[in-house]
């Protein structure tokens, strides 16, 4: 298997909505503009009602929370780091907006509370996994709680399986009453005995003296272009990469960003068929944790698009083209494919800029 260690998550272009600063293991300095690159809760769209965006600091503080005595919980403001064995996470803004997108709406008398959240992985070699559905919810003045709302805004956040060094970043929705007081996010590490703190509460309303960040640094092999990677008899290559502006008549990527278009190839050794999901199983990512999803529009418009329909028979190569939409020059910039979904530690990144 190819590949080495990525040890420089290096983001070269902090301008778009989803991107933030990169470095070191633990509390990175914040390189990003006082817009957040990695989002400001208003992409999306018209309708916004936003009440308070934390303001970030150049400087980044480093100290992390302490818990509460007798008791394994933790309470911070935003912007403050809480560190437990095996995860990192920090809340570094939230907004609130009526209207996200076009066709979003909040009902009437409500709001949706937009909480911008990075956790990492700060193991040296295990996979673990995070799902803001299950482990995240909002808490009122009045102990009414609020789950989190299938709402995109376009930099949403992604759980799942997270690398050693992997960084996760994005926005968590949650549709509150308006009149809401005293919102705070519950983080909980109940359910996974070895992490420092069961249960973590962040204070929305109070700020940090400045806004910490979390870096990626992948401690996984990292494959290149060219690179094709076993497990379990199934076999990805990434044959190559290529970025355009618009695809065909249809297909034109957002001002600032671009497409970038993977060509892989499949091959099931196995001896029965597998079902293969380029979007269960298939994401970009850059080197601030921000994660890319599959552009349907210009898969459509692709004239070799990798073809999904029918499983992988036994034996069988299949080759196809998959594009992502992403921040235009946005370096590093990763592609990962998810073998088994069900599985944690085959989650594989191929480096395509």
């Amino acid at each position: 298997m190819a590949g080495c260690a990525d040890e420089s998550d290096q983001s070269g272009d902090g301008s778009d909505g989803g991107s933030d600063g990169s470095g070191s293991d633990g509390s990175g300095s914040d390189g990003s503009s006082s817009d957040g690159s990695d989002g400001d809760g208003s992409s999306g769209g018209g309708g916004n009602d936003a009440t308070r965006t934390p303001t970030e600091s150049d400087s980044t503080p480093t100290a992390s929370a302490t818990p509460t005595e007798g008791s394994q919980t933790a309470t911070v403001p935003v912007g403050e780091v809480v560190d437990g064995e095996q995860m990192s996470m920090v809340v570094r803004g939230v907004t609130t907006q009526t209207q996200i997108g076009e066709f979003q709406e909040a009902d009437s008398g409500n709001t949706f509370a937009i909480v911008q959240l990075v956790v990492k992985n700060t193991t040296s070699s295990e996979f673990i996994g995070f799902s803001g559905f299950l482990q995240t919810q909002l808490k009122d003045s009045e102990n009414y709680t609020y789950s989190q709302s299938i709402v995109g805004t376009g930099q949403t956040f992604q759980g799942g399986q997270l690398a050693p060094g992997e960084v996760s970043r994005g926005e968590l929705v949650y549709e509150v009453p308006q009149d809401a007081e005293g919102l705070t996010l519950q983080f909980d590490f109940q359910a996974f005995s070895f992490f420092d703190f069961e249960r973590v509460t962040v204070d929305l309303s109070q700020q940090a003296s400045s806004t910490a960040d979390l870096s990626q640094n992948l401690n996984v092999d990292v494959h290149s272009t060219g690179d094709e990677v076993s497990y379990e008899d199934v076999s990805v290559a990434v044959n190559s990469v290529e970025f355009a502006s618009s695809l065909g008549s249809f297909a034109q990527a957002e001002e600032g960003n671009e497409f970038a278009i993977v060509d892989i190839t499949t091959t099931n050794d196995t001896d029965e068929e597998k079902t293969i999901s380029t979007l269960l199983q298939m994401k970009m990512k850059d080197g601030t944790g921000s994660s890319y999803d599959l552009s349907l529009s210009a898969l459509s418009s692709l004239s070799q698009p990798y073809n999904e329909s029918q499983p992988l028979a036994a034996g069988e190569s299949r080759r196809g083209k998959v594009p992502f939409e992403v921040p235009q020059g946005v370096s590093p910039l990763y592609w990962i494919f998810e073998f088994n979904i069900w599985v944690d530690g085959d989650k594989t990144f191929w480096k395509v800029r």
